[in-house]
């Protein structure tokens, strides 16, 4: 299915060589101004750096097509398409299968009916209109005093500098969305950079980790069990394409501790409750705890690389050896990290919606 949400919902459209593609949001307050300034500013940010981002730069000029009149919401459905302009298909042909693309699970799930140009509607290019939906959600959460902001944590082994999470600088990551490859360390940015330009002058390609962090979170998010803050947020994070792993707070290095080590103890000054430390990542039992949200996403290396690779033509059940060629990306991480950031906002606001519904 293509639509998700429960106090708002959205639904996308469109193919990445098609005419346009989309989103319709249903939900919305009526009355609310949209930022369109904040809108294309996302939507640049996401284009990621031109010397390690794909060849294919789109405009997305987008086109606000129903349900905003006369510079406000009407409280119908918010539909915005974003023309498609800059695709070359020439590439791609039927029944020839890329590895690591979702190909050959797209033509036997849809009988060889699906659009197969640039990945079609599975391809990453249907992450812009999520960026825009991002921008929306995130305006709305910074005026209740909710504020998102991610790094880059890793690109292949090359980390990031530290962070202590129970001294978390909310200004020092905000900064960051001024940056084109948001990371904390000058020297580990140039070190990720080289990794990415020495991959891609072989044909190849590499992945990282983003890291986000939600500031301002009120108690009481979510629900135990299938409603927990993780699992929404898991559900959203896995619908970017690439993305393949999370982990919340420590994650898996906080199995490799102890119970003592890793419960956040507390305490109390005049009823304001503080946590001496943030193992957990802002979340217990599923609810947020009002402690920072802190999670981190694993992407994986692309799957158009130059580098010849054995696969198969299922139209002439033929094994064969395919080369990638056209416009592509030798690192998603950088574009990626705001598509996180506009799903962590959707998700968050809609998870504050259900408190408000009672």
């Amino acid at each position: 299915m293509n639509t998700f949400g429960k106090n708002v919902r959205i639904s996308l459209f469109g193919e990445s060589h098609g005419p346009c593609i989309g989103i319709t949001i249903d939900g919305l307050p009526a009355g609310l101004s949209l930022n369109l300034e904040k809108i294309n500013e996302a939507l640049l940010r996401r284009q990621g750096m031109p010397e390690i981002s794909t060849p294919r730069r789109e405009k997305d000029e987008f086109q606000i097509v129903s349900g905003y009149f006369e510079n406000h919401t009407t409280g119908a459905p918010l539909t915005i398409q974003i023309p498609n302009q800059a695709f070359d298909s020439s590439p791609y042909e039927y029944g020839v299968i890329r590895p690591g693309h979702a190909d050959y699970p797209l033509y036997k799930k849809y009988l060889g009916n699906h659009d197969y140009l640039g990945g079609g509607h599975a391809s990453g290019r249907l992450t812009a209109p999520l960026v825009i939906l991002g921008s929306i959600c995130e305006e709305l959460l910074n005026q209740k005093g909710i504020f998102i902001a991610s790094r880059i944590k890793s690109i292949r082994h090359i980390q990031d500098k530290p962070l202590d999470y129970n001294q978390i600088d909310l200004d020092l990551l905000l900064n960051l969305k001024k940056s084109p490859f948001p990371v904390l360390d000058q020297r580990a940015q140039n070190l990720m950079l080289s990794a990415i330009k020495k991959a891609s002058a072989v044909g190849d390609s590499v992945g990282g980790t983003v890291q986000t962090f939600v500031f301002g979170c009120p108690v009481g998010l979510g629900e135990p069990f299938f409603d927990s803050v993780e699992s929404y947020l898991s559900h959203l994070m896995f619908a970017i394409p690439g993305v393949k792993a999370i982990e919340f707070g420590e994650g898996f290095a906080g199995t490799e501790s102890l119970g003592s080590k890793q419960n956040d103890q507390m305490e109390s000054h005049l009823g304001i409750v503080k946590f001496l430390s943030n193992h957990a990542g802002g979340i217990n039992g599923g609810i947020t705890n009002g402690n920072t949200i802190v999670f981190t996403v694993g992407v994986k290396p692309p799957s158009s690389i130059k580098k010849p690779q054995s696969t198969i033509n299922v139209i002439t059940d033929t094994n064969i050896t395919k080369q990638i060629t056209g416009k592509h990306d030798p690192c998603i991480v950088q574009r990626v990290l705001p598509v996180v950031e506009a799903l962590t906002a959707f998700a968050i606001y809609d998870l504050w919606l259900e408190t408000q519904h009672g």
